[in-house]
């Protein structure tokens, strides 16, 4: 009857044993946390008072350009109007107030570069010699056009001016200077070209040296 009892007790230990093991079910497994996003800051932008302002830009002084007239040409006025040219209306001009002391150089250049027509007009005593004013005029065409300059004729014209033809080997170019004095002014017109363009701009700038007026 003993040995039936603990029959009994060890068989419900065993179930008990039994029911205490199984396996539970896995525990669901948990979401992950999704990091929280900064927000977006909107930003802000300066105000156009408090943005510096940028400097302007100065721009150089243009030298003015002639009036064109009707037959291709615009009319040069040489300082203190002391002279006029005809030059043709698409030529480019610069002035220049630096190379020579108290002198004013306006250059008006062929649109392809090969030819020129300038006017100098320079403070001097008004009672110059000629042999000063000469030797006053040749230096500064060798200054401007080459210091090889050579004169091929030097004549005096009936108004007073004087003509002098020349070349430059050194820059190949050639061309005619008429100089002369005015009211405590010296001053010449030149017209020139590129040797290998002499057959495109000889006629062209006869026609500017005759256009001389005062």
């Amino acid at each position: 009857m003993k040995q039936k009892s603990l029959f009994v007790i060890v068989a419900a230990a065993m179930l008990l044993v039994s029911c205490g093991g199984q396996s539970q079910p896995a525990a669901q497994a948990a979401e992950p946390v999704q990091p929280e996003q900064a927000p977006v800051v909107a930003q802000e932008l300066p105000t156009e008072g408090a943005m510096e302002e940028a400097a302007p830009v100065e721009e150089a002084p243009a030298v003015e350009q002639a009036p064109a007239s009707s037959n291709g040409t615009m009319t040069f006025t040489a300082p203190q109007d002391l002279f006029t040219l005809e030059i043709p209306d698409n030529w480019t001009a610069e002035r220049d107030t630096a190379t020579i002391e108290d002198t004013q150089i306006d250059t008006y250049t062929a649109p392809d570069g090969h030819a020129f027509v300038q006017s100098l007009v320079n403070s001097t005593d008004e009672g110059t010699s000629a042999v000063l004013k000469a030797q006053y005029t040749r230096d500064y065409m060798k200054r401007l056009y080459g210091s090889d300059l050579r004169f091929a004729s030097d004549v005096s014209l009936a108004d007073g001016r004087e003509k002098l033809e020349w070349w430059s080997d050194m820059n190949k170019t050639s061309g005619t200077t008429y100089f002369s004095t005015k009211e405590g002014y010296l001053y010449f017109a030149t017209t020139a070209y590129e040797d290998a363009y002499e057959s495109d701009y000889k006629s062209v700038l006869q026609d500017v040296a005759d256009s001389y007026s005062e």
